[in-house]
């Protein structure tokens, strides 16, 4: 496995806080998620529906977030996540967004991001129980790229569907060790 746990040294991470994270000027370049990040994750946050993390730089501009929530797929739609027998549906830690400021794409942020992402999913399956960390890759023109980005970190493709993926939180606890 090859993801980073270590945070940009140039960004802090910390859960999202409205008086501090200015989502107002935060742009990743893609308008569903851009619009989700400004519109819809305060209310969502109030009914626990999301955590949200925000990596800010020195001067306290907002650079990029991801989120997280628990989710649980049934065995049937599982792939290699379902182990032989499974009836109950497998829970997991669902990362519904993550997105990078346009101007520090390809700079390491998202990767940061995704480190800190599975370290919280870790933290959060040693309280609660949670097999992996899945997400759906954003279907557009980067598909392929994000993809790609998804896999070097070490998710592998989840049951038929090529846009969902998922990364055994057991993997990842070993690597962290």
């Amino acid at each position: 496995m090859t993801f980073s746990l270590m945070a940009d040294a140039r960004h802090a991470i910390k859960t999202f806080d409205k008086a501090l994270h200015d989502r107002s000027a935060f742009s990743c370049g893609v308008d569903k998620i851009d619009n989700w990040f400004k519109t819809a994750i305060s209310e969502q946050i109030k009914q626990k529906r999301i955590v949200v993390w925000c990596a800010t730089n020195p001067e306290g501009v907002l650079s990029g977030f991801y989120a997280l929530n628990t989710h649980s797929i049934v065995p049937k739609d599982a792939g290699a996540l379902a182990r032989r027998g499974d009836q109950f549906p497998i829970p997991v830690i669902y990362l519904p967004a993550t997105a990078v400021a346009s101007d520090l794409q390809g700079q390491g942020l998202g990767k940061a991001l995704m480190g800190h992402a599975i370290r919280q999913s870790v933290d959060i399956s040693n309280r609660a129980g949670a097999a992996a960390l899945v997400l759906d890759v954003l279907q557009d023109d980067n598909f392929e790229k994000r993809r790609a980005f998804y896999s070097r970190i070490g998710f592998v493709q989840l049951g038929s569907a090529p846009v969902r993926m998922f990364l055994p939180l057991k993997t990842a606890l070993v690597s962290m060790n």
